[in-house]
C-alpha cells in the first residue's frame, strides 16, 4: 500500500493466535482469531522501518496495514473505512501537524480507533495534551519492553496504563468528551483556513497562496479575515503567532 508495507504479527499478550489450532482429542479445529489492523504516523523514515521490523519480530497476528510520514496522510487514511485500522501508532513530534493534533482530529470524528502516542521525548512533555487530545495512551521509543508492554494493555483493554500522574480515557468516552466541546481556537479553522495560515507562517505572500491553491486572491484575503476573527487576532502576523502557539494542543 502507498506510504507503507504489510507485516504480519502475533498479539501473544492478549491471547491472539496466527492459525487455526489442530484438536487431537476430537479431531476438531478452532477458528484463527480476528486479525488486529495496526497503521503508524512517523516521519522518521528509519523510525518507520524498525518499528514495522520490530513488530513483525514480536507479534505474528496483527497486520500493519499502512504507514504515513505525515499527518495529514495519517487522518485521510485512519478515517477511510477501507483502511481505518483498530489501532493507530502517533509519533507525537511530526513536522507540519503535530501528533497532538492528529489525535485530535481523528477522535473527534471517531469512537473506534485506539491511538497510542509513541516519543522520544520526556513523556511528561506529552502525556496531559495527549490524554486532552483523546489518546489512548503514551509510550517512549527508548525501551521497546514496555513499548509493546503498553501496546499489549491497550489491545487488551482498550487503554495504556497512567504516565505522569495522567489518566487516559477509552475511545469511545474520549470521543464523546471531544464532540461535546465547542470547537474554538485553531480548532474552529476550516481545513482550507489551516492550509492557508500555514502558508501564511511559511512567509507565502497572499498572491503566491492564491497561485499555488489555484483559487483567487480575494478569496485568499476572505480566509485571511475569517481567520483572524476566530482567532482574535488583531493581525495576520498576530494570527500566525497564535497558530505556533495553539496548533500542538
Amino acid at each position: 500500500m502507498r506510504g507503507g508495507r504489510i507485516v504480519t504479527m502475533t498479539i501473544s499478550d492478549t491471547g491472539a493466535t496466527a492459525a487455526a489450532d489442530a484438536n487431537p482429542r476430537d479431531g476438531r479445529f478452532t477458528a484463527p482469531a480476528p486479525t488486529i489492523r495496526v497503521a503508524i504516523v512517523d516521519n522518521d523514515a528509519i523510525a518507520l522501518h524498525a518499528l514495522s521490523e520490530l513488530l513483525s519480530r514480536r507479534f505474528r497476528s496483527v497486520t500493519v496495514i499502512w504507514s504515513a510520514s505525515n499527518g495529514r496522510e495519517a487522518i485521510a487514511q485512519a478515517l477511510s473505512p477501507t483502511t481505518s485500522p483498530d489501532v493507530l501508532l502517533v509519533d507525537m513530534s511530526l513536522s507540519g501537524m503535530s501528533g497532538i493534533r492528529v489525535c485530535r482530529e481523528i477522535r473527534r470524528r471517531n469512537d473506534r480507533i485506539r491511538l497510542l502516542g509513541i516519543t522520544s521525548f520526556p513523556l511528561d512533555s506529552y502525556a496531559r495534551k495527549a490524554s486532552a487530545a483523546g489518546a489512548q495512551g503514551l509510550v517512549g521509543k527508548e525501551s521497546m519492553r514496555t513499548f509493546f508492554d503498553t501496546l499489549g494493555r491497550v489491545l487488551a483493554t482498550g487503554v495504556g496504563p497512567p504516565q505522569c500522574g495522567v489518566e487516559f480515557e477509552p475511545a469511545a468516552q474520549a470521543h464523546r468528551r471531544l464532540r461535546e466541546e465547542p470547537p474554538r481556537g485553531v480548532d474552529a479553522l476550516s481545513p482550507m483556513e489551516l492550509r492557508v495560515l500555514q502558508a501564511c507562517a511559511e512567509g507565502k505572500s497572499q498572491e503566491r497562496i492564491a497561485a499555488e491553491f489555484g483559487i483567487a486572491s480575494g478569496t485568499v484575503r476572505t480566509h485571511v479575515k475569517r481567520i483572524k476573527a476566530k482567532l482574535h487576532a488583531a493581525t495576520l502576523s498576530h494570527a500566525v503567532m497564535l497558530w505556533l502557539t495553539m496548533k500542538d494542543e
